[in-house]
């Protein structure tokens, strides 16, 4: 969470670092705060609330300088105000820190400065590195070398920026664990935690990593490692993404235009990657021979959120095309289990951003015992990209609505192909390979069709915009939508969701209904259709109201539900890439609707790097 933008060049800093902000909101939205260096002096300016507060704020005294740090701040330690937002300082107020992250050991470290005289104004855990760097600089050592003295001190993650007033025209970052990347300009670098927030100024960029130091100067940069001061040589590498991809485009909401995008998105995850007349998936990023996956007896997914929804969907592709067992954890849970991975098993974590915190720390916790660790991700660069042993890119583009949707769908189109790639190494005939790849071509237009009903979803969601609450149910490949379906619910529209596959509801669940507790049922015809309906009549019985999403012409559902969403046929392996997207539209036309801040849910942040 959280997002850092820093500058160090021949331009006006403050108007690059607050566009910087708007650009990393989504990551953090509870305080922003910039520090330019001002002549000599550096001036800082904070205040709780969007970035569009702190803009007036700093519009009645505006920072004028060529370096700067800026900050937008999802809240950790300490509560969202003025006071506790970033930029952080010292007891002199001549260095100043953006801190994404958690030290794990502040308190201990706090303790020892307030023994030796250092002064704390609050409740967070950055003040305290702020302090700590003074008191390794004493003046006597380099910026660079104050933080690196400061950092060997620290238990925790961060991904972090500092400037003090003794050196005006450097930045020094660091990072460990939370995702930082420098842009090189022309005369000019930059600091940012996502590469969106440099896109208007340069799509040229290194990526360091964990435990590197970075100082940014406006005609050059250094990386260095933390524990022993060796210079690392970084590749510079091209952003394939460009600025007026994170654009609206006559959109109200990034939400609505990422869910448009959807059918784009599908394409470019099987370009290149099908070859429809032998019915076959080519995945050469897994780095595994076909020999080896020909062995392969197990799969195991590793996630959070809607990614691990999206992997639920990827286990029962897998299992129903290749026959291969396959088990899913939250990433945030399987770190503090027993590990029992067996020999010939394929293990996959699956993150959006490629930085999530939980994922993160499984990932390395299962290489640390030995076992190879395939990735899934949206992110060139990213930690997940860059650290496991190889895997596949979604190329969703960049995502900026907080709740996922666009990548949740190049997730489960790629764990199509996983499973297609994975079934032609075992039993599975050309015929049906040729089928589900012919199929999977058509998905593409059969959501267009969807989308072209978002005005009949608005309409349907308005008789339900007051209820306090929602079952989302589904069967086989329904059930992981459900879950996801009415996790968009909660985010978004802070209305209460919760989803079962249909078989629970008698155990438990049922007590629940009444005519003012409607359900949502996927109900399309596959091969769960008749156990489905069986499920709607019980709730019907019991006077519950019912929305369901079935196929194009299903009259007999049409006549016992109270609201009909149709979307077009498609096999049973690729209904999901259907069924979700009338959810989406759902929560998103309710929380419009509800006068919810669609893009900035409250109490979230895109990109989870905390634990």
């Amino acid at each position: 969470m959280c997002g850092i933008i820093a500058y160090v060049g021949q331009k006006e800093a403050t108007p690059i670092l607050i566009d910087g902000l708007k650009r990393l909101e989504y990551r953090g939205y509870d305080s922003a705060g910039i520090a330019v260096m001002d002549k000599k002096k550096l001036v800082c300016q904070k205040k709780k609330g969007r970035i569009q507060a702190l803009e007036d704020k700093i519009s009645v005294d505006y920072p004028e300088g060529k370096s700067g740090i800026a900050h937008t701040r999802w809240a950790t330690h300490g509560e969202p105000s003025d006071l506790n937002a970033h930029p952080h300082f010292d007891c002199q107020k001549k260095l100043m820190i953006v801190h994404n992250g958690i030290i794990e050991n502040y308190q201990e470290l706090k303790e020892k400065l307030l023994k030796k005289g250092h002064k704390f104004k609050t409740e967070t855990d950055t003040e305290v590195l702020a302090h700590l760097i003074e008191d390794c600089q004493n003046g006597k050592l380099s910026l660079l070398e104050s933080v690196r003295c400061a950092l060997k001190q620290v238990e925790g993650t961060y991904g972090v920026a500092i400037m003090n007033e003794s050196n005006p025209g450097e930045i020094v970052a660091a990072k460990n664990g939370s995702p930082l990347v420098i842009g090189v300009g022309d005369k000019e670098h930059f600091i940012a935690s996502d590469v969106s927030a440099l896109l208007p100024y340069t799509r040229r960029v290194v990526y360091p990593r964990d435990g590197e130091i970075i100082k940014i100067t406006q005609d050059d940069f250094i990386v260095r490692s933390i524990s022993d001061r060796t210079e690392k040589q970084r590749k510079l590498e091209k952003v394939e993404w460009d600025s007026e991809m994170v654009k609206k485009k006559g959109f109200d909401h990034f939400m609505l235009k990422e869910i448009f995008e959807q059918p784009q998105v599908i394409k470019n995850a099987i370009a290149g990657r099908v070859i429809p007349e032998e019915g076959l998936a080519h995945l050469g990023g897994l780095n595994y021979s076909d020999k080896e996956l020909q062995k392969t007896k197990r799969v195991l997914f590793l996630a959070c959120g809607t990614a691990y929804y999206a992997a639920m969907v990827g286990k029962y592709l897998i299992e129903e095309l290749a026959g291969i067992s396959v088990d899913v954890e939250f990433a945030s849970e399987y770190r503090y289990k027993r590990m029992i991975i067996e020999k010939d098993t394929l293990v996959f974590v699956i993150s959006q951003s490629g930085e999530t915190a939980d994922t993160l720390a499984v990932m390395q916790e299962i290489k640390r015992k030995g076992h190879k660790v395939l990735g899934v991700s949206n992110v060139v660069g990213s930690t997940i990209a860059r650290e496991t042993d190889g895997g596949v890119f979604i190329h969703a583009g960049p995502e900026i609505g907080v709740a996922s949707t666009k990548a949740f769908m190049a997730q489960i189109t790629v764990l199509v192909l996983l499973a297609v790639k994975l079934g032609r190494h075992k039993d599975m005939t050309l015929k049906q390979g040729q089928e589900i790849i012919k199929a999977l071509l058509e998905i593409p237009n059969k959501i267009e069709a969807i989308l072209e009903q978002s005005a009949k979803i608005k309409a349907v969601v308005k008789k339900y915009k007051d209820v306090k609450g929602f079952l989302y149910l589904g069967r086989k490949f329904g059930y992981p939508i459900a879950l996801e379906g009415a996790l968009k619910l909660k985010e978004i529209s802070y209305v209460h969701a919760e989803a079962y596959a249909c078989g629970e509801m008698k155990h438990g669940p049922l007590a629940l209904i009444e005519p003012d507790f409607p359900s949502l049922f996927l109900a399309p015809k596959d091969s769960v259709y008749e156990k489905t309906i069986s499920n709607i009549q019980e709730v019907k019985a019991r006077k519950g109201k019912i929305i369901a999403v079935g196929n194009n012409g299903d009259k007999s559902l049409a006549k016992m539900v109270n609201d009909l969403i149709e979307i077009p046929k498609t096999i049973e392996p690729l209904e999901p890439l259907l069924t979700v997207v009338p959810l989406q539209l759902f929560a998103y036309h309710m929380a419009v609707l509800r006068q919810c801040d669609v893009d900035k849910p409250r109490n979230l942040a895109k990109s989870v790097t905390v634990e």
